[in-house]
């Protein structure tokens, strides 16, 4: 089946490189002339486990190329997707100019299809609030003015939302947990359940550069198909949910730390009833990413564009805002007053796996220790650059025992597996002071303790 991407982020490269390695052909669209030329020499522009392998095996084959040319893209194209961001206002409003533009775009290219060829179906994979599909399918048809694209059936849309894991994005659109589908006629889904025909089924092997199968992965793959609206809410709904598991866990950590137990045995305590599950349960300093901090944000003011009051998301995102900042308050307290004091930074990406930094703590957590005066150090294994561009006030480090050299202390922020495995002895000897910060409650504190470091955890 031909296919057009348009954006090429987290999830439009993502979902290109393994369609195309199921057999498809596909067209990634990206504006982004930097970007683009990355993606046209070969070389993927952000980090995900097995995507740069799978960009050079597709790209050898050809069955994956990328432009910036919407109009040849979608030209003769079964199936239209668009990834493209929906960032946040500062009123909590999503921002939809992206997808606007998008789907003009993607008007001119109809308008340039050959009378008589087959209508395409317009996939909204962006996350979006319920209602946005009727809007954008009206915009489309206002958008169109030449013949093909008045013609009764010139198009179809549909809303197809992604459930993908940055740091996991190639493995989670191999095995998806569920494909939602929302459409108003049959037609789309009888198109999508083709293009998807050999996720559902599982039919294909696990060979690399494909990341393994697990051992008890669900097939065929569940499909739930149901109108627009749900599907959109489904999206919103799950993102929300887990963010309140994140929060909850948090809080629970708090009052821990209030009455001197243990929230790690807390959370295993719970998490064994199958009704609650083990997931999203481990205390920290709080969520960051692209995906729940603006998701639950626009859930709630899209709720109140409605005129419900969503209670419940409001105290999540305010309990997520406030996590860190009792993190940060700890480190004060310790090792006060900061002016004049050296602290190593262990993981600047919001989350192992990813190079991104959106809504990461560590940002945050940095920028007010420097306004404390203290002098910062920081290490990440892909993060680096990313922070360098956006943070000047850190000196960065490959290596983490220059991170640590001469430190007062260290906060581990991201839980890199990297951090867990290093020489904590060595560690212990190269620093000045022996505190360690563990955000991610991640760090075997008997062990650091042998050594001569006292960790300080959260709701412990």
């Amino acid at each position: 089946m031909q296919v057009a991407v348009i954006g090429c982020g987290y999830v439009g490269l993502a979902t290109s490189v393994v369609l195309a390695d199921l057999g498809h052909h596909v067209t990634g669209v990206e504006i982004d002339s930097r970007k683009l030329a990355r993606l046209r020499d070969g070389l993927a522009p952000i980090f995900e486990a097995h995507l740069q392998d799978l960009l050079t095996a597709n790209l050898k084959a050809g069955r994956v190329e990328f432009t910036d040319d919407h109009d040849s893209a979608c030209r003769g194209a079964r199936v239209i997707i668009v990834a493209v961001g929906t960032p946040t206002r500062e009123t909590w409003e999503i921002d939809l100019s992206q997808l606007e533009s998008a789907i003009d775009s993607i008007a001119g290219a109809l308008e340039s299809q050959d009378e008589g060829a087959v209508a395409p179906v317009v996939v909204i994979k962006s996350t979006v609030p319920s209602g946005t599909m009727d809007y954008l399918r009206e915009r489309l048809r206002r958008s169109c003015a030449g013949s093909a694209c008045h013609a009764e059936r010139a198009f179809m849309i549909a809303s197809n939302p992604e459930f993908l894991r940055e740091g996991q994005a190639i493995f989670d659109t191999f095995y998806p947990d569920r494909i939602v589908i929302g459409a108003d006629d049959e037609e789309p889904f009888v198109v999508l359940d083709e293009l998807y025909a050999r996720i559902v089924s599982q039919d294909f092997d696990d060979s690399p550069p494909r990341p393994a199968r697990p051992p008890a992965f669900r097939s065929p793959v569940p499909v739930i198909k149901t109108t627009p609206r749900s599907s959109e809410m489904i999206k919103y709904a799950a993102n929300a949910f887990l963010a309140t598991k994140i929060s909850f866990i948090n809080e629970i950590a708090n009052l821990c730390e209030e009455v001197g137990a243990d929230i790690n045995d807390v959370a295993r305590g719970i998490g064994l009833d199958p009704r609650i599950g083990p997931q999203f349960l481990r205390a920290g300093i709080g969520y960051g990413g692209s995906c729940f901090p603006k998701d639950t944000k626009a859930l709630h003011q899209h709720a109140g564009s409605r005129g419900y009051t969503f209670t419940l998301l409001n105290a999540v995102i305010e309990v997520n805002r406030i996590q860190r900042y009792r993190f940060l308050a700890r480190i004060r307290r310790a090792l006060e007053p900061l002016s004049g004091k050296t602290l190593g930074v262990f993981g600047i990406a919001f989350k192992p796996g990813t190079d991104d930094i959106r809504e990461a703590p560590s940002i945050d957590l940095m920028r007010e220790l420097s306004r404390d005066g203290a002098s910062l150090k920081a290490t990440d294994p892909r993060a680096i650059e990313n922070a360098r561009a956006v943070f000047a006030g850190c000196t960065y480090f490959e290596d983490p025992y220059e991170v640590a050299r001469d430190a007062d202390a260290i906060l581990l922020v991201t839980e890199w597996p990297e951090f867990l495995s290093l020489d904590w002895k060595k560690i212990a000897g190269l620093m000045r002071g022996n505190l360690v910060f563990d955000g991610r409650n991640c760090l075997d504190r008997n062990a650091l303790g042998h050594v001569g470091l006292r960790v300080v955890g959260v709701g412990r």
